[in-house]
């Protein structure tokens, strides 16, 4: 495959991810609203997953053709992106206040097992993720989707949606669909044309899935979460970005190895599990000490995500 194949393949490819998470993201969100489910029920569950679609699907299809280093790239440079640059763009625009409910439940959940995934990484001989270990991810994923539905019904902070008057069930059903359905064909473009392009001009697919795979099946977070901020919706932010994280690791790695054992060499990924670590153990500091994150907070957050962008390719 030539270069400039390659590169219509991944924009098709990215063109599909943006545009099929769009109309997932809208079409699940009705759905979810229609239920009368709250602003932070949604963000943890259905835009989280809606968003994470393109990761998770990005990573099946990498896993399955044996690229192994793209399905860990994708996720980390994901959980990074989501961190420093969708947290950080947004709390740039306007200042975000932090439910306090979220502080004490879904945030610490959040750092917990990303600690745990970045130190297996740093500290681990070798990185191998096998079938018991993604069947377990998935269960303690399923089980943290059922604590924060309830937390969500019983927080007295949480408010109903409305949905609009002229969006029908099936309407909103068929988006969702379709949504999915261009998904899936955008990720199978984009992990092709991508793993072409890294070998066409010397770069590992581990730096492609950190940065272009990463960031790209990343945008969805992105413009949802800088609509909500823009909104005032910190709950809805919020909740996608701890529930995007958490279902990278669990869900995407998880069902990745499933379909086939991951494995890769660890000791070659130091700086970007490092990066990962720090930017949740910062992001969590900010949190905590301020219960909100403020403007200076957000350009630190973005000046630290541009800084690993560029010593990626040291």
């Amino acid at each position: 495959m030539s270069f400039a194949t390659a590169s219509l393949i991944s924009l098709l490819g990215f063109l599909g991810l943006i545009l099929g998470a769009d109309w997932l993201v809208r079409g699940s969100s009705r759905l979810a609203a229609q239920f009368g489910i709250s602003p932070l029920a949604i963000g943890l569950t259905v835009v989280a997953y809606g968003t994470s679609a393109p990761e998770m699907v990005a990573s099946l299809v990498a896993a399955a053709t044996g690229h192994s280093e793209m399905t860990v790239g994708n996720v980390l440079g994901s959980n990074v992106a989501n961190v420093g640059l969708i947290l950080g763009a947004t709390a740039f625009a306007a200042p975000l206040a932090i439910a306090p409910a979220v502080l004490r439940r879904e945030l610490p959940f959040m750092v917990g097992v990303t600690l745990v995934f970045g130190l297996f990484g740093l500290f681990g001989l070798g990185f191998h993720i096998g079938r018991g270990v993604g069947l377990a991810s998935i269960g303690l994923l399923i089980v943290f989707n059922l604590l924060s539905l309830r937390w969500a019904r019983t927080n007295a902070g949480a408010t109903s949606v409305a949905a609009p008057s002229e969006d029908s069930l099936s309407r909103s059903s068929l988006l969702t669909i379709v949504g999915l359905a261009v998904l899936l064909g955008g990720a199978q473009l984009l992990v092709a044309g991508a793993v072409s392009v890294a070998r066409a001009v010397g770069l590992s697919e581990f730096i492609i899935g950190v940065t272009l795979v990463g960031v790209g099946t990343s945008l969805p977070e992105l413009a949802t979460s800088v609509a909500a901020g823009m909104r005032r919706q910190a709950d809805l932010l919020v909740g996608t970005i701890v529930g995007s994280n958490v279902f990278n690791i669990l869900g995407a790695l998880g069902l990745s190895a499933l379909v086939r054992p991951i494995a890769i060499d660890a000791s070659l990924l130091r700086f970007e599990f490092s990066a990962l670590i720090g930017f949740t153990l910062v992001t969590a500091f900010f949190l905590y000490t301020g219960k909100r994150l403020v403007r200076w907070e957000g350009a630190f957050l973005l000046c630290g995500y541009v800084t690993f962008i560029a010593l990626l390719f040291r």
